[in-house]
């Protein structure tokens, strides 16, 4: 039986997705013995030389290097889905439901681990304490309502209300953004991106691209 050409295009994805979710892995331990505090822990990541004197300690905490692991992959991730439509305009070729979908999931997937790990550490309620969680959470809100309406059943319910609804995408990337301006994390390259991503949707770029190029 041949194998689907759908499931041969979003294997680079979903081999992105294990290979992240398996170095996560290795920070986190299971113990369910009766001896046991907790059930879940996280295990320190430690540094190099280079990178402790760089940083100025020797390791990162497990619980940390989670957080972080997971939020930068889920800026990756939703980075990717929000360019394909410039990346369309140029190549002048749409990329398949289906490939949209899985990063879409993808996304959502690692926006909700990041939150959830995030909960775990600091609870629920310092989220609304701090501009820049509750930034997050809110553009976490967004992408979660997304990916849970970006099946074929979804947009046949919604109907007119579906495009209405994935618009919200724009107002997310820049709540994602003003995250982490104000976490003071490396966000310029991110913030090309995505500017790039904004500017390929101005209709008159839109129009000059498609008759100059």
């Amino acid at each position: 039986m041949p194998i689907k050409k759908s499931y041969i295009a979003i294997f680079p994805i979903i081999l992105i997705g294990v290979f992240v979710l398996w170095k996560l892995a290795q920070f986190i331990e299971l113990d369910f013995s009766q001896q046991a505090e907790d059930i879940l822990s996280f295990v320190d990541k430690e540094l190099s030389d280079e990178e402790a004197d760089r940083l100025d300690r020797d390791f990162i905490p497990g619980i940390e290097y989670v957080t972080s692991l997971t939020g930068l992959w889920a800026i990756r991730f939703f980075l990717a889905a929000f360019l394909m439509s410039p990346i369309s305009l140029i190549i002048r070729k749409n990329f398949p439901l289906y490939f949209r979908q899985s990063i879409g999931i993808t996304t959502g997937l690692f926006t909700t681990l990041h939150v959830m790990v995030f909960i775990f550490s600091e609870g629920i309620l310092p989220i609304f304490t701090r501009p820049e969680l509750i930034i997050g959470f809110i553009a976490f809100l967004i992408i979660l309502s997304l990916t849970l309406t970006s099946s074929k059943r979804a947009m046949k319910l919604l109907k007119r209300n579906w495009k209405s609804l994935h618009r919200w995408v724009y107002f997310a990337a820049l709540l994602v953004m003003a995250h982490l301006v104000i976490l003071d994390q490396s966000w310029l390259i991110y913030g090309v991106l995505f500017g790039l991503g904004f500017v390929f949707r101005v209709k008159a770029v839109k129009s000059f691209i498609k008759t100059k190029m």
